[in-house]
């Protein structure tokens, strides 16, 4: 007799910060508990950590995106299993895009979890969220953000994701330098990877490197915030289809581009950046549904940048003419 997932104990939502998940859950999933999961992870950086521990070595995935999770989709893959159907590991990303339909669908037609994983990761919370993660029949998990003060941990978490135990110095140098979030901290591994593969730091030259790197992003969203056909047409230049570099610009630009919604928190601060005087600037100057409308484009563009989607480039160069 098939156990069904339904007939197994399975806890509620289970709340983590990044630090604690990472130790608890190394593989993000357990390869010997087959069922239907269900991760909120809002930062993209913080997602692929999540996404590239996912065990694919030992249990092949098939990735869709959350539009593609259909009533179709599910009766052929889980609910109508003919000779000819296939019985693969499904993984999804934006899951917040599956109609709250269909997600009830995978927890009340029956669906027979013995033997079969589906991985389904959501990057907004919210009602449709919530109510998927109540069922009896999903593992569910919500990796919380880090508060702003707490960037040495998210430092440090950076490093045990990536396995590299930076010296002190480049430790000090990063934390004084960048941005304290996931994409900054990532990117400064990534870089020090690339250019040092011996594992020798030279300070001075990471020095170099970051400034001309990060002073790179930072002059599109100067161009975007006093242009933003000038800004399409450049990331055309510059990006062309580096799907990875696009993705990260996006994501990145959408994180700008909430902090110009919500301003508050910079009022607060003791001590502003050039960057964050312009944010202020830009709040002002711009009005709040075409942030909005900008905010939704691209989150979008960053989810064709995940598919390496030839439709991205065509909707950069609309932007221009």
């Amino acid at each position: 007799m098939q156990l069904k997932l339904s007939d197994r104990s399975f806890s509620m939502l289970s709340k983590l910060l990044p630090w604690d998940f990472l130790p608890k859950h190394p593989m993000t999933i357990d390869p010997k508990r087959p069922g239907l999961y269900a991760f909120l992870v809002s930062d993209p950086y913080l997602e692929r950590v999540l996404l590239d521990r996912l065990p694919k070595k030992d249990i092949p995935f098939s990735l869709y995106s959350g539009v593609e999770v259909t009533r179709d989709f599910i009766e052929e893959h889980f609910v109508n299993l003919s000779f000819f159907s296939s019985t693969d590991h499904i993984q999804v990303i934006n899951g917040e895009n599956i109609q709250a339909a269909n997600l009830a669908l995978l927890t009340e037609s029956g669906i027979d979890w013995s033997e079969r994983f589906m991985v389904i990761f959501f990057t907004k919370s919210g009602k449709t969220f919530t109510d998927f993660a109540k069922k009896a029949d999903v593992l569910a998990f919500e990796i919380e953000e880090p508060r702003f003060w707490e960037g040495v941990k998210i430092w440090q978490f950076c490093q045990k994701a990536r396995e590299v135990n930076l010296p002190q110095d480049v430790s000090r140098f990063v934390l004084d330098h960048l941005e304290h979030n996931f994409e900054s901290f990532f990117w400064v591994i990534d870089t020090i990877k690339l250019n040092f593969p011996e594992g020798k730091i030279n300070l001075e030259e990471l020095k170099t490197l970051v400034q001309k790197e990060r002073w790179d992003f930072f002059e599109l969203i100067d161009l975007f915030n006093d242009n933003p056909k000038k800004f399409f047409n450049e990331v055309l230049k510059k990006g062309d289809e580096d799907y990875e570099w696009l993705r990260s610009l996006f994501a990145f630009m959408q994180g700008h581009l909430a902090k110009v919604l919500f301003p508050d928190e910079l009022r607060g601060k003791a001590k502003l950046s050039k960057y964050d005087q312009s944010i202020l600037v830009v709040s002002e100057k711009w009005k709040r549904k075409d942030v909005e409308k900008y905010l939704q484009f691209f989150s979008e563009l960053e989810i064709l940048a995940k598919s390496s989607d030839q439709l991205l480039i065509n909707k950069l160069r609309l932007e221009i003419i």
